[in-house]
Parts: C-alpha cells; sequence; structure tokens
C-alpha cells in the first residue's frame, strides 16, 4: 500500500507521484480494451498523479478456468489459484479490478467449471485468493446491452455478484449494468458480440476510475 504521508503530496507539488498501483483481473475485454483502460487511468486529471494499472487477464477466461495449455480433456480450473497465487507476492497492490463474467453466462456449468451454476461460491473461491485489507472493485456485467443468448446467465452473475459484499467488506460492485443501460453502442456489435466498443472500453474505465478516486484522493488514502 502507498504510504499516506507519500500521497497527502499528490496532486500539489510535483507531478510525479502515484495514487495508487492497480491490479485488473479479468478476461479478453480487459486485454482489448487495455490501451483506453491504461489512456483514462492515466489521463485527464489523473495524468501527473494517476494510477499505475498492473493487468493480469487471459482471453476467454472465467472465474474457474481450465488451468492446461490443452484444456481439451483438462479437468482442474485453478488457472486463478496459480496466476495470483505467483503474482501477488511480487507486487503491492492498492486495489484489485475484476472483470470478469460474461465468459461464464452461456452455460450452465458446475460449482468447478465454467458456468453461472453456483456463482456464488465461485466469487468467494475468487474472492478469497485476494488480501483481505486490499479493496477490490468488481464491475458488473451490462446484462441490458448483452446478446439475448446470455440473458439468463447474465442475470444470474449480476444477482450473485450484489449480494457478495454482504461477505466481503473489501468488496464493492461497480454498476456497469446501470451506466451502460440505453447504451447499445458500448457493444461492439449489439446482440451479438460480448467484447466492448471502443467507447465501451472508455465508459467503463472512466466508470472504474470514479470509484477508484472515492476510494484514493490527491489529499491522502
Amino acid at each position: 500500500m502507498i504510504a499516506s504521508d507519500r500521497s497527502a503530496t499528490a496532486g500539489r507539488d510535483r507531478n510525479s507521484h502515484v495514487r495508487g498501483l492497480v491490479l485488473l483481473v479479468g478476461d479478453s475485454n480487459i486485454n482489448l480494451g487495455s490501451t483506453s483502460i491504461v489512456r483514462v487511468l492515466a489521463s485527464k486529471e489523473h495524468q501527473d498523479n494517476g494510477y499505475v494499472p498492473v493487468l493480469a487477464a487471459r482471453d476467454g477466461a472465467s472465474i474457474r478456468t481450465y488451468d492446461c495449455l490443452v484444456p481439451e480433456g483438462c479437468r482442474t480450473t485453478d488457472f486463478w489459484e496459480t496466476k495470483l497465487g505467483e503474482l501477488l507476492p511480487e507486487l503491492t497492490a492498492d486495489a484489485i479490478v475484476i472483470n470478469l463474467g460474461i465468459n461464464d453466462t452461456i452455460d450452465v456449468g458446475t460449482e468447478t467449471t465454467p458456468g453461472y451454476r453456483s456463482y456464488a461460491e465461485k466469487a468467494d473461491w475468487l474472492m478469497s485468493l485476494l488480501p483481505a485489507s486490499t479493496p477490490v472493485l468488481w464491475t458488473n456485467l451490462p446484462c441490458s446491452i448483452e446478446p439475448p443468448l446470455a440473458a439468463k446467465g447474465c442475470a444470474a452473475v449480476n444477482d450473485a455478484l450484489r449480494l457478495a459484499p454482504r461477505r466481503w467488506s473489501n468488496l464493492r460492485v461497480v454498476d456497469f449494468e446501470e451506466a451502460a443501460r440505453g447504451h447499445p453502442e458500448y457493444m461492439g456489435e449489439p446482440g451479438v458480440d460480448v467484447h466492448l466498443s471502443p467507447a465501451g472500453y472508455t465508459a467503463w474505465a472512466e466508470l472504474v476510475v470514479e470509484a477508484l478516486d472515492e476510494r484514493f484522493s490527491t489529499t491522502g488514502l
């Protein structure tokens, strides 16, 4: 965690301070939107004393992601346990942002495989891998503009996320569903694509930055 005496000077005397190191955990939407995400986290009022993003994302990732090089026949879905277990000791994140869920919306699955069944348990499993003292922001899914095929699973994912902060005091669910409502242009191909458009990535990142700013001000943590 960035020391409070260091962050207290951010925005006042120099333009070289770091407001916070942010670890982003997610799927291809993090990878494809990385340019927009990094730009927003370090632009405008954050350019001089911005956030430093670290991306840990895998295309096609769900919570219980297969961790074999060849997924056919793979029986283990502990990708994030291994990835975060090796990554977290190497850095001290001031906040962790999670964008996972869309790849769980099509299939029902089981508690330990991709899919929307037992999603509360899946969310708890992922949260248990993270430091309890680190703020976690988890963006929900924009179900109203996601493909209709994903509607049932999307609702199940968002319902589980909505209740998760009751069990995890360090978790805040950021409501991208509400922010994206009425904005089909936020999707790459409305009704078909599960990837955001450039406008969608920017909107997502701006929403995340607003939530981060509430936690990390320029006058101290």
